[in-house]
């Protein structure tokens, strides 16, 4: 082969290892075009779900709080709770800056991270059946026991619940010093008014006021 076959040669050769490299490049542009789209279709999504998530996680960390606040407050004094209007319409929260906790009316706004979450808690009374077991619309209203609910929410979110029942068991709803009305105060008491449920002989209730003596 001549000196210009030769170099005709080596040219297709080298045109064709042009053409591969030029395929190549233009198939790792395509690759990379289509991972930048999927990336810039996937990433927004996984920031929406972890923003989601911190949010989900801050609304539920401000209910347990208040709803643990509540139970404190009640456990104080039984009043507090006792005498607050109940049903789903009337909502409150609690000043806890000051001590002891102090009720106030309506919804509390709240910020974390530049986000208002809003919440607040009511109450519903609660009623048994027959054999003692909390009951929707049961027959025996239950004063010594109260179910709280606390809702909360923020922005674009659904409003979320967190209810818990709680029981008068560490104080007393009143001191009765007068007992000069005699018998007749059956079933569950909620104010004082100077009776008591029954007497038999021998029982003296009118000499002395506050005191209830043994005649033998």
């Amino acid at each position: 082969m001549d000196i210009m076959g030769k170099n005709i040669a080596c040219a297709l050769v080298q045109n064709r290892k042009s053409g591969q490299s030029l395929i190549e490049i233009l198939i790792a542009v395509a690759i990379g075009a289509i991972m930048l789209t999927a990336a810039a279709t996937v990433i927004p999504f996984a920031l929406r779900v972890y923003t989601q998530t911190n949010r989900t996680q801050a609304g539920a960390s401000l209910a347990k709080e208040l709803l643990s606040n509540v139970r404190v407050w009640a456990e104080g004094d039984w009043h507090n709770i006792s005498r607050l209007a109940t049903t789903s319409a009337s909502h409150y929260h609690l000043n806890a800056s000051s001590s002891p906790f102090a009720v106030v009316s309506g919804n509390q706004l709240i910020f974390i991270s530049g986000i208002p979450y809003t919440r607040y808690f009511y109450i519903d009374d609660v009623q048994r059946n027959a054999s003692d077991v909390i009951t929707v619309g049961g027959a025996l209203y239950d004063p010594s026991t109260k179910r709280i609910t606390v809702e909360y929410s923020w922005p674009q979110s659904a409003t979320n619940t967190l209810s818990q029942y709680i029981t008068r068991n560490r104080n007393d709803v009143f001191i009765q010093t007068d007992w000069s009305g005699g018998p007749g105060q059956d079933g569950p008491a909620t104010s004082t008014n100077g009776k008591f449920s029954t007497s038999t002989e021998g029982i003296n209730y009118t000499s002395t006021t506050g005191s209830i003596f043994l005649n033998f």
